[in-house]
C-alpha cells in the first residue's frame, strides 16, 4: 500500500504506528480481534458493544450507532468529528478506523480489557486464566500443530479441520490413545486426558469439532507442556506464510469474481479504490486484510510495517504484502496465455524491511478473463462519470484491456529473510528490476509523473517458496 497526502498512518501516544483500515469490513474484524469480541451479524453496532464492554462503559445501546461512538471516543480521549465520521446515524470507515486507533492505544495504556468472547464457559477456572483462545478454526489447528512441530495445517471443504492435527498431537503428547478412534472422540479423550473439561458445545454437526472444542484440546495441550502462548507462536516465517495462506483459501470467495460486483463490494465498503483499473489486486487487499485480521488475534506491538511511504499489508510475527497474480489470461481467441511476472513493491521499502527482519510476499494467482468486447470499461468508465469522476487519459494514447473478471485458483506464501537472500534471488533471476510506466497524465500534461521503481517476482520463484495451497478445479 502507499501512501498518500490523506493518509492518516502515523505515531499514537503510545508509540504505536497505527495503519487505517482499508474496508468498512476489515476494521470491524479488527474492532472484533482486538476487543475479542466473537462476531455477530453485519454493520458496526456489535463493533461498538465490543469497545463498550472492553472500556466498561455504562452505555444506552437503545441509542443511534453515532451517539454511542461519540460517547466512546470521549472514553478513549478521540476527537470525534461528526462531519466526516457519521452519516445518517451510521459510522463512517474514517469514524470506525477513529475509534480503532483510540481503542489500540487503550489497550497498550491498559484502560481496556480483552472481553473473552472465544473462551470456552467450561475454562472458568482460575488454572485457565492464562489462556488465550484462538479466534478462528485456522489458527487453533496452527497453533495445535507448533507445539509438537508438525507443520503448517488447513482447513478442509466447509471449514473442517482434519484428523491428522490430533493424530499428530496424541503421538507426541497421548501414545496411549488410539489413532483408530474417530475425530470427534479423539478430541474428546486427548481434553480428558489433559484435565480440559469437554462439553456437548465442543462438537458440531456432521462429526466436526466445532471451535470452542479446538480451544479446549489448545489449552489442554498447553497446559500439559506448561507454557501458555502469549503470541500465535507458529514456530517462523514458513509456518505463518502457510497458516495465512490457508486462512485466504478457506475465506476468499471461491468462483469467479465478477469486476463490476467486485467493484461496488470496493465502493460499498468505504475503500476508495473502486475507481482503479487493476481491481482484482484491490479487491484481494482488501478482502485479504480483512480476512487475517479477522482469523488471528493481533499483536499490539508487532513488527514495523512502514518504511517511506510503502506501507506492508499485514503482520503477526512477521511482514507480509498481498499481491494478485494474473497466472493465466484469457485472449480474444479463447487461447490462455500464461503470466510469468509479478509486480511487487517499491525497491527501497523491500531492501529496507528484508535488511531489518525479513519480508513475505502473499500471492493469489488466478485466471484474468479479459475484457475483449470492451463492455467491462464502458461500464467502469459510466461508473465513474457518475461519482464526478473523468478517466485519466494514457500516456501512450492507447488503453490497455481491462480484466472483466477473475478467478482465484492458489495462494502462494513467499519469504525473502534476509538481504543476502534478496541478492541471490536477484542473482538468480528471480526477482528483477520492472519496467514502471508512468502515471497517467493529470490535465493539461502531456505524460504523467515518473513512478519509483519497483521489483518484480518471477515465477515459479521455488527459492523462494514456502507454503501454497490451491482450489480445486
Amino acid at each position: 500500500m502507499e501512501l498518500n497526502r490523506e493518509s492518516s498512518v502515523g505515531l499514537g501516544r503510545q508509540g504505536l504506528l497505527f495503519i487505517p483500515a482499508m474496508s468498512t469490513d476489515e476494521a470491524l474484524a479488527r474492532i472484533y480481534s482486538l476487543t475479542g469480541v466473537a462476531k455477530a451479524g453485519r454493520g458496526e453496532k456489535r463493533a461498538i458493544v465490543a469497545l463498550r464492554d472492553a472500556l466498561g462503559l455504562d452505555l444506552d445501546l437503545e441509542r443511534t450507532n453515532s451517539y454511542s461512538a461519540r460517547v466512546i471516543a470521549e472514553a478513549l480521549d478521540v476527537r470525534w468529528h461528526g462531519e466526516r465520521y457519521e452519516i445518517r446515524n451510521k459510522v463512517t470507515l474514517a469514524g470506525l478506523n477513529a475509534l480503532l486507533e483510540g481503542a489500540t492505544e487503550a489497550f497498550a495504556a491498559g484502560r481496556a480489557t480483552r472481553v473473552q468472547g472465544y473462551r470456552p464457559e467450561a475454562l472458568g477456572d482460575l488454572k485457565w486464566s492464562e489462556f488465550r483462545p484462538a479466534r478462528s478454526k485456522i489458527e487453533a489447528v496452527n497453533r495445535i500443530s507448533s507445539l509438537t512441530g508438525s507443520g503448517p495445517e488447513w482447513l478442509g471443504p466447509g471449514s473442517k479441520e482434519h484428523k491428522r492435527v490430533l493424530t499428530n498431537l496424541a503421538r507426541h503428547l497421548a501414545p496411549n490413545l488410539s489413532p483408530e478412534l474417530s475425530k470427534t472422540k479423539l478430541a474428546e479423550e486427548l481434553a480428558r486426558e489433559f484435565g480440559a473439561p469437554w462439553t456437548d458445545a465442543c462438537v458440531s454437526t456432521g462429526y466436526t469439532i466445532s471451535l470452542v472444542g479446538l480451544n479446549t484440546v489448545l489449552a489442554g495441550a498447553e497446559l500439559r507442556l506448561g507454557r501458555f502462548q502469549t503470541t500465535a507462536g507458529f514456530g517462523g516465517p514458513a509456518q505463518e506464510g502457510a497458516a495465512l495462506v490457508a486462512a485466504l483459501v478457506d475465506g476468499l470467495p471461491t468462483g469467479v469474481w465478477d469486476g463490476r460486483t467486485s467493484v461496488r463490494w470496493l465502493e460499498r465498503n468505504g475503500t476508495g479504490q473502486q475507481n482503479q483499473t487493476e481491481w482484482p489486486g484491490f479487491y484481494f487487499e482488501a478482502r485479504g486484510r480483512q480476512i487475517l485480521n479477522a482469523a488471528f488475534t493481533p499483536q499490539l506491538k508487532g513488527p514495523r510495517v512502514q518504511y517511506g511511504h510503502t506501507v506492508f499489508d499485514y503482520a503477526l510475527e512477521h511482514v507480509w504484502d498481498l499481491k494478485a497474480h494474473a497466472a493465466e489470461r484469457t485472449t480474444e481467441t479463447s487461447a490462455v496465455e500464461r503470466g510469468l511476472e509479478a509486480m511487487l513493491n517499491d525497491q527501497r521499502a523491500i531492501e529496507a524491511c528484508v535488511e531489518e527482519q525479513g519480508l513475505g510476499f502473499l500471492v493469489l494467482n488466478g485466471r484474468a478473463v479479459i475484457d475483449t468486447d470492451g463492455s467491462f470499461a464502458a461500464w467502469h468508465r459510466d461508473f465513474k462519470a457518475r461519482q464526478g469522476i473523468r478517466s485519466a487519459s494514457s500516456n501512450t494514447g492507447r488503453s490497455r484491456k481491462r480484466k472483466a473478471a477473475f478467478q482465484p485458483l492458489s495462494v502462494d506464501a513467499f519469504w525473502i529473510p534476509n538481504r543476502a537472500a534478496l541478492d541471490a534471488a536477484i542473482a538468480g533471476g528471480v526477482v528483477k528490476g520492472a519496467a514502471i510506466g508512468r502515471q497517467a497524465p493529470k490535465a493539461g500534461e502531456k505524460s504523467g509523473a515518473t513512478r519509483k521503481p519497483k521489483y518484480n517476482l518471477v515465477f515459479p520463484a521455488t527459492e523462494l517458496l514456502v507454503a501454497s495451497l490451491s482450489w480445486a478445479r
